[in-house]
């Protein structure tokens, strides 16, 4: 009898599931079908999860969640950030977070990661709201023109904006105010931040300081910003 409760017990103790731990990390990117953590570059093991500011969860499979809304699935080779920025190989950046931002000259209103265009003005959670032509009106100032690219939470608040360079099969790419462009050979454009991008790869900071991007790399600039009031 001994011998069948200590195996009973032993199976009961087998049976019970693991305790999912949650890991604090500064990013995660999806390759080869595995969440790869950093810091530490480690492929996350189940039952464990990883967490990142603006309450996002990523499991072990590639899904996340954002506030407990719908589950979406990170595509091989996708980077989510600790600013809650997905960054797509071929260099395009979006926040994960629900936002409202103008692309293009269209108000865009990002759930869930589906966008839809609003017919009807969106109030966001401090007052401030956004009209379908772009009209952003806040308790702090008058009315303005949402900029291209500009981005709001949905509490009201601004969002960091980002831009991104790239070099994708040999043509260098960049994102700028929310929309990817071409630099062709023999000609340049000039990010938000001042830096310099050359069509041969050349990137020249707002210091001078001068590099070449590489196939498949991408760089994270400062996008565009607007003076808080």
């Amino acid at each position: 009898m001994k011998t069948l409760i200590v195996a009973s017990c032993l199976i009961a103790s087998y049976s019970l599931p693991l305790a999912a731990a949650s890991i604090a990390a500064e990013k995660v990117q999806f390759n080869n079908k595995k969440v790869i953590v950093t810091p530490g570059d480690q492929a996350l093991e189940a039952p464990n999860e990883v967490t990142l500011p603006f309450d996002i969860i990523v499991r072990t499979n590639g899904t996340f969640m954002v506030k407990g809304g719908k589950a979406r699935q990170l595509e091989e080779g996708e980077i989510l950030d600790q600013d809650g920025m997905l960054i797509k190989p071929d260099g395009s950046i979006t926040p994960v977070m629900d936002h409202v931002t103008l692309n293009r000259g269209k108000v865009i209103l990002m759930k869930d990661g589906e966008p839809t265009e609003p017919s009807a003005a969106i109030e966001l959670g401090n007052g401030t709201s956004v009209s379908p032509d772009g009209k952003v009106s806040q308790d702090n100032g008058s009315p303005r023109q949402l900029l291209d690219g500009e981005l709001f939470h949905s509490d009201g608040k601004t969002l960091p904006t980002r831009d991104t360079i790239s070099l994708q099969n040999g043509k260098v790419v960049v994102q700028k105010d929310g929309s990817k462009l071409s630099v062709e050979p023999g000609r340049s454009i000039t990010m938000n931040d001042g830096t310099k991008v050359l069509g041969d790869g050349t990137v020249i900071q707002f210091n001078g300081e001068k590099s070449t991007i590489s196939e498949g790399q991408i760089l994270t600039l400062e996008g565009v910003v607007r003076n808080q009031r």
